[in-house]
């Protein structure tokens, strides 16, 4: 670490040593044992530390796990930098791991403000600071408006949005609304960040995450989207993006993107209008986002091919009408296959999210949803378990049905189940997800086209590596 301004407070901003997730709040996903997710940037974390900064605060951020860094290098930071402020990325399932964190800051400083943001704490903000004493303050929903506050000393009590420790009670302050306006937030702190970490798996070059919009009018049973950022689909300006995507470029040298979003192709004359700029400002970029299979149409597609976007991840989820409806997915199996239909014939490649280990799941039902992603033949698949995060429609109904203990938080999540079906075991379902992705990345014809897709020897060697690692964990099973 660098040597600290003496004039002005400080800030440590910290992803735990405590593995490899993605932490994005919606979002909460061990990569290690997934086929296609590559870890990203905090950028949740980057967007505190550039509210901070624009409150005139000295800020450091580390993420431990992508530098392989230990709890010995963590302690080493805090009485190197001395922070007044400890900031938090925390998940859910590492919840209890993460905040060991404010255990070790407290010891060595005592006085230091420890904070952590997190979906938990929208939920169960205060029977979590009960159990941990050393944590001082969560962050409940967006966040960025917060942090200024709280960087600019702001007294907790009049701060929305803060759940804060007062003495030996735990006050929860009201909600803060969540903002209309996103061109007023500060951009992610990408300087403070080893940007060169994060990747594009297929090619090895840097890659970074580009909130464009925040929110999601559909009510998903196993999704955080709503309880996050709300029922409404807000979208930065066109002009906004683009000035994010230009200090990217000309200032970080990064070329590659994610654009993160809980709806991002819903509004398509933003979406065609975005795509017009880039190609208008000949950033020369690639892309990626992700889409329901009802919001594509072939002049958004042909508008984001133009424009840089090489992959759309779908979350099609279940392979039958019934199973969509049972998670209230509002969509089709019909809308899926065309969605895939149309988007190989633009040209941009396609993934796909099924989902298996719902309540209602049996080995008929997941057959069908892996014979329906065989019938799609994406360009690449992810099989997830679902995790039953507090206050989703899931959670309640796995309670509800004896799969999960009122107030249980599972620790494994999406790469391992994280309760059972009323019909099939941990165990089964564990062998399931194994045989099923066997089955579809193990097919001739799938190698082969993958590989021939390759545009490059670099890009050609990284898929055969990737695969060989593959194959192992699926002759070992692991």
């Amino acid at each position: 670490m660098t040597q600290q301004s003496p004039s002005r407070k400080r800030a440590l901003f910290a992803v735990p040593p405590t593995g490899r997730y993605i932490r994005e709040d919606r979002c909460q996903t061990p990569i290690d044992r997934l086929k296609t997710v590559a870890l990203r940037p905090p950028i949740d974390l980057m967007y505190a530390a550039g509210a901070f900064e624009s409150q005139g605060l000295d800020c450091r951020l580390v993420d431990y796990p992508a530098e392989e860094h230990t709890w010995e290098h963590f302690e080493s930071d805090l009485r190197q930098f001395r922070p007044h402020y400890l900031i938090l990325s925390i998940t859910t399932p590492s919840l209890e791991d993460d905040l060991r964190a404010t255990e070790i800051a407290k010891k060595i400083d005592p006085g230091i403000v420890t904070i952590a943001k997190g979906a938990h704490f929208n939920t169960l903000d205060v029977q979590t600071m009960q159990k941990c004493p050393t944590l001082d303050i969560g962050l409940r929903g967006e966040y960025e408006e917060t942090c200024m506050d709280i960087a600019r000393g702001k007294p907790a009590e009049e701060i929305n949005g803060l759940t804060f420790r007062r003495g030996a009670e735990v006050v929860r302050n009201q909600d803060r609304p969540l903002p209309a306006n996103l061109d007023t937030i500060p951009f992610p702190a990408r300087h403070l960040t080893r940007n060169e970490l994060y990747i594009r798996p297929d090619t090895g070059e840097a890659q970074t995450t580009i909130v464009t919009n925040r929110g999601c009018p559909f009510s998903c049973t196993y999704c955080l989207a709503n309880q996050v950022s709300g029922l409404k689909n807000r979208y930065r300006s066109v002009e906004n993006v683009m000035d994010e995507l230009r200090e990217c470029v000309q200032r970080h040298g990064i070329r590659n993107f994610l654009f993160r979003s809980d709806l991002f192709t819903q509004n398509k004359k933003w979406v065609i209008r975005l795509c017009d700029r880039i190609v208008e400002e000949k950033l020369d970029i690639s892309w990626a986002a992700n889409s329901r299979v009802d919001t594509v149409n072939p002049d958004v597609l042909a508008a984001m091919k133009r424009a840089g976007c090489w992959l759309i991840a779908f979350g099609v989820e279940k392979g039958s009408d019934t199973a969509l409806e049972l998670i209230e997915k509002k969509a089709t199996v019909e809308q899926a296959r065309e969605a895939l239909r149309i988007t190989r014939e633009a040209g941009i490649r396609r993934s796909i999210y099924i989902l298996v280990g719902l309540p209602a799941d049996d080995r008929p039902t997941i057959e069908q949803d892996i014979a329906f992603a065989r019938e799609l033949d994406p360009d690449y698949l992810e099989i997830f378990y679902p995790y039953p995060f507090p206050g989703t429609p899931l959670y309640r109904e796995a309670v509800a049905a004896g799969l999960l203990d009122d107030g249980a938080i599972p620790r494994e999540a999406y790469g391992l189940p994280a309760m059972p079906t009323r019909h099939l075991s941990m165990e089964e379902l564990a062998s399931l997800r194994t045989e099923c992705l066997r089955k579809f990345y193990l097919r001739p014809g799938f190698v082969v086209r993958t590989l021939s897709k390759t545009r490059s020897p670099r890009e050609f060697f990284n898929y055969l590596r990737y695969g060989m690692l593959q194959l192992k964990q699926f002759v070992t099973n692991s």
